[in-house]
């Protein structure tokens, strides 16, 4: 199940009596697995949530929660459980008791698992229902905000600025959080791409993506003032040499592995699947004997300034001017 289909899915439940005895939160994006579990703490009464919402750490063990799961709820029809915190460390033991409890859950009982990434696998127990909080797409974080722009003080954002909103923050919805919070304060009425441009400052991430992009489209002017910007936040040209590396062998990965699915790509490179669309984009405007020489030449620069042939700004700047030459 989506993030985006869960408030539905908990409403209709609720109402039906046909809440799962298990929810397995996992995905990406931190602001969204809290948002998740905060719908889920809705699901008491809010009177009594003192006695019928728990929050345990996985490291706290398997009985004390199972223990919690089967205490009848105060004055209320459900209790619901939350271990957070769920890793690769899961113990054999706990996975057994889990088990052994959702074999025969407590009615009006709901375990709720919340999972470092990639530890989900851990809980994949049967009857659980897996919660999706992986970045979203424009169109749904579209949803989000206007939900957000409608709290008050209530403002209209320009679909302009929303996508640039976006491609800033890499579409990680803590950072937009709290960026809308600070344009509707900033802003009267509607929010435009130019007010998102001087209030929202980029990822280094996505200031390599533009520095790349300006590079592979031959737009020397840009890339250069991306790279003032990058010096002037306060960079080492040694890190800007560091993440041009990084950015080029993935784009040179993201090319080899071209037909394969974006999640198994992006596990492979050790990214997200949002920040792979944008390695994708651009990668796409290089051939991969350009990327391999792009990828060869950074890893020399990088080797000539930790032996101490080079100095470190003169090999980040040779290798901007080498990028946007044709390698």
């Amino acid at each position: 199940m989506k993030y985006t289909a869960l408030k539905a899915h908990l409403d209709a439940a609720k109402r039906d009596g046909s809440l799962k005895p298990c929810y397995v939160v996992c995905g990406d994006d931190a602001w969204l697995r809290q948002s998740a579990v905060s719908m889920f703490r809705a699901l008491v009464d809010a009177d009594y949530a003192t006695f019928n919402y728990t929050v345990l750490s996985a490291t706290d063990g398997a009985e004390e929660a199972v223990f919690t799961l089967n205490t009848f709820p105060v004055f209320d029809i459900l209790r619901v459980t939350v271990v957070s915190d769920v890793s690769d460390k899961l113990s054999a033991a706990d996975k057994a008791a889990y088990e052994h409890y959702l074999a025969s859950p407590a009615q009006g009982s709901v375990l709720v698992f919340v999972c470092e990434d990639g530890a989900e696998k851990n809980v994949a127990f049967k009857g659980a229902e897996r919660v999706d909080c992986n970045r979203l797409s424009e169109e749904e974080i579209a949803v989000i905000v206007g939900g957000m722009l409608k709290e008050p003080p209530e403002r209209r954002m320009q679909r302009s600025a929303l996508h640039e909103l976006v491609t800033r923050t890499m579409g990680d919805m803590s950072r937009i959080a709290c960026e809308v919070g600070k344009l509707k304060a900033y802003c009267d009425g509607e929010i435009s791409r130019e007010d998102v441009s001087v209030m929202t400052s980029a990822e280094p991430d996505f200031q390599i993506f533009r520095l790349s992009d300006a590079v592979g489209s031959g737009e020397k002017e840009m890339a250069l003032r991306v790279l003032t910007a990058l010096l002037d936040d306060g960079l080492r040209p040694m890190t800007v040499l560091n993440m041009l590396y990084s950015y080029y062998r993935r784009m040179l990965h993201a090319e080899l592995h071209k037909g394969e699915p974006d999640a198994e790509v992006a596990a492979l490179l050790g990214i997200k699947p949002g920040a792979l669309y944008h390695v994708r984009r651009v990668s796409g405007k290089y051939s991969q004997v350009r990327l391999k020489n792009c990828v060869d030449h950074l890893h020399a620069l990088q080797f000539a300034v930790l032996t101490g042939r080079r100095g470190e700004e003169s090999a980040m700047h040779e290798a901007v001017l080498t990028l946007m030459s044709k390698v």
